[in-house]
């Protein structure tokens, strides 16, 4: 299938080659898009390739860039001229940090019309891809598009059957019977600009056809990620007036209950005074039934012979000491 021609650009030396981890937690200005792409593409080139061709990589702290084996040089040459006319206009080409809690929008591999789910996935990167500009973040994604056609496996992958698809185009089409067809790369692009702010916000997609290449289209996607700042802006002071109510909402309702947890604590306090003052009311019962139990112990043991009035009365004062003990006044002071 013929490619819309790109152009070459001028190759960079390994010592411009900058690791991602760093530049991850501060990103600097002196950091370019070309030293991202660059860094991106050294990691993509080691990882995994899939059934279909694309890379796959582990590592998902990259550039967003999903591409096939295939298509890697394409992709590399649209990046660098498309950071470049972003950075000229003023634009910070880096990958946001965790802390700035912005979202991925997901974008469709698939050509118009495409039904078919694609397996395996194709990867997602851990951190969003965007170009930033006076505090404002426009992010952006790109994908090799696929298209369904009959293809064969060879080594593991499978490829394009130009003659099966010749075949299929032909006039006896319809007496092939069945043959294989498969997602495979299609060696045109689709680049995503949306809004990192909003899961369902802004966003514009620029799509590669066989008679119209991205790069051509970059003037065009730069004029609508600088038309898309001012919308962002208001999507950026929703989300913090969203945010702000619902600080206020969570306040209000910590409010409530902590007034409804000290209603609680105050009925559960009584009710529990209510059944203790029962108890002691109960033991008071208790007290001045064993205290008139001794009173008439010692009265009758007065009426007793002399010689067992002893023994009663010390059986008598060992039964007082086995009875001490709190006092029903005593409780009630507590």
């Amino acid at each position: 299938m013929p490619l819309v021609p790109v152009e070459s650009e001028k190759p960079v030396s390994g010592s411009q080659k900058l690791g991602l981890r760093g530049r991850a937690k501060s990103p600097s200005h002196s950091v370019t898009g070309a030293q991202l792409l660059f860094a991106t593409k050294e990691i993509l080139l080691k990882s995994f390739v899939t059934e279909m061709g694309y890379y796959k990589p582990t590592k998902r702290k990259l550039l967003d860039v999903d591409v096939s084996v295939t298509g890697l040089s394409d992709a590399e040459a649209f990046l660098l001229k498309f950071f470049a006319a972003a950075e000229k206009s003023r634009f910070h080409v880096r990958l946001a940090g965790m802390s700035e809690r912005l979202h991925r929008r997901d974008i469709s591999a698939r050509e118009e019309g495409g039904r078919h789910l694609l397996y395996p996935s194709l990867w997602k990167p851990t951190n969003e891809s965007v170009i930033s500009s006076d505090g404002i973040s426009v992010g952006f994604s790109l994908v090799e598009m696929v298209e369904y056609v009959p293809a064969k496996r060879v080594k593991g992958r499978y490829e394009r059957d130009e003659m099966m698809i010749s075949w299929s185009r032909g006039k006896n089409s319809a007496f092939l019977g069945y043959y294989s067809k498969h997602h495979i790369p299609c060696g045109r692009f689709r680049l995503q600009l949306y809004s990192p702010y909003e899961q369902e916000g802004w966003h514009q997609v620029f799509t590669q056809t066989r008679t119209c290449g991205l790069i051509s289209q970059i003037p065009k996607i730069i004029k609508a990620a600088q038309s898309a700042l001012p919308v962002l802006e208001k999507e950026i002071l929703a989300k913090k007036e969203r945010a702000e109510a619902e600080r206020l909402r969570i306040e209000q309702l910590i409010i409530e209950y902590e007034k409804r947890e000290a209603i609680r604590l105050k009925e559960e306090a009584f009710k529990n005074s209510v059944i203790e003052l029962q108890g002691i009311m109960t033991k008071w019962v208790e007290d001045r039934r064993i205290e008139q139990f001794f009173i008439d112990a010692e009265r009758d043991i007065q009426n007793c012979d002399p010689a067992m009035q002893e023994k009663l009365s010390e059986r008598l004062k060992a039964a007082r000491e086995f009875m001490q003990g709190a006092t029903a006044l005593q409780h009630l002071l507590k």
